[in-house]
């Protein structure tokens, strides 16, 4: 049997329409207030309902997978939903569908599922670090599944060891050159930017900024970070400079666009003024790296970027002392 939910908007109010078409509204007109109810209501209708099992049945691969993103990943990029999608069909044809989730939580001899999927995905020659991605998903739909009362237990998961890269940074002039180029072309695309830079946004996060969520008296920007987590970053001087003049009591800062749009455009611009191998995601890295240049408390950075682990934080520690490193070779007696 087939169980489906979906949210949809009458007269600009948020309605969600169960299996069998029974409606109920969600008494909001904000979408990502909407969302996240939306998905609380999806995981307690799954708890009772999905696939229509009686409690001494257990949950295979199969099943579940066939749900997940339907029913568990709503409101999420299709970027991500994909990943989702295709990781849990790389464990599928690796352990077979008609494996049950409790038996990734159960180890024989030293040996788990989890082994078997990085010992075939290095066998096919797969990179460490897209079969780390594909981990990450895996342990992300199981955490989910717990979460629905579909698994008790959640398997480790360690990913495949790997040499530290560090993340790219901008220097100053390049960022100035890109914001200035950007300024001339594009004004809300440079806005675009400046809330980026200046508050290390995620791209989405940025894209999603509200006007309702900005306040330039108390000089504050609320983001809807990952989890539905919301977090509140101080807008300093040179960004509210750049907000005035586009400000609005309500809607959203920036027209409504696909998020690989902004990908797509930064990196033209990049290379327009002859700057390679750097992607949209380096301004958070920028803003991160500067932060913790200018003296701010890594612990305090870790809460502007809405990271949920300071140990997240902690790379660019390792990217500063590079910067310091390349710093010292100018040094000389001359």
């Amino acid at each position: 049997m087939k169980l489906s939910m979906r949210l949809f908007w009458r007269n600009g109010w948020a309605y969600v329409e169960y299996y069998r078409g029974k409606k109920q509204a969600l008494g909001t007109q904000d979408k990502v207030v909407a969302k996240e109810l939306f998905r609380g209501l999806q995981k307690e209708y799954l708890k009772g309902k999905i696939f229509q099992l009686d409690k001494h049945k257990t949950i295979t691969l199969g099943e579940f997978r066939k749900e997940y993103v339907k029913n568990f990943r709503i409101g999420l990029s299709d970027k991500t939903t994909k990943q989702d999608e295709l990781s849990l069909k790389l464990l599928a044809e690796v352990v077979g569908d008609n494996t049950s989730l409790a038996a990734f939580a159960s180890q024989t001899g030293k040996k788990t599922k989890i082994d078997e999927f990085k010992t075939a995905l290095l066998a096919r020659k797969v990179k460490p670090q897209s079969i780390n991605s594909y981990l990450r998903h895996i342990k992300k739909a199981f955490n989910e599944a717990i979460e629905a009362g579909l698994m008790k237990k959640a398997p480790k998961i360690k990913r495949l060891p790997l040499g530290k890269t560090l993340p790219k940074i901008l220097l100053p002039h390049q960022l100035n050159a890109i914001l200035d180029k950007t300024k001339e072309e594009d004004v809300h695309e440079w806005l675009f930017y400046m809330i980026s830079v200046w508050t290390g946004a995620r791209r989405k996060e940025a894209a999603g900024a509200n006007w309702t969520r900005i306040n330039l008296d108390n000089n504050y920007i609320k983001f809807i970070g990952k989890g539905k987590r919301e977090r509140t970053v101080t807008i300093l001087p040179k960004l509210k400079e750049a907000l005035l003049p586009f400000k609005k009591d309500i809607g959203p800062v920036f027209p409504d666009q696909h998020l690989d749009t902004y990908t797509h455009n930064f990196k033209k611009r990049v290379r327009a003024i002859g700057i390679e191998d750097i992607h949209l995601h380096n301004l958070r890295h920028t803003a991160a790296t500067y932060m913790l240049k200018s003296g701010i408390d890594i612990k305090t950075i870790s809460r502007i970027l809405g990271h949920t682990s300071v140990t997240t934080t902690e790379i660019y520690t390792d990217v500063l002392d590079e910067m310091i490193k390349s710093e010292m070779q100018k040094f000389d007696y001359k």
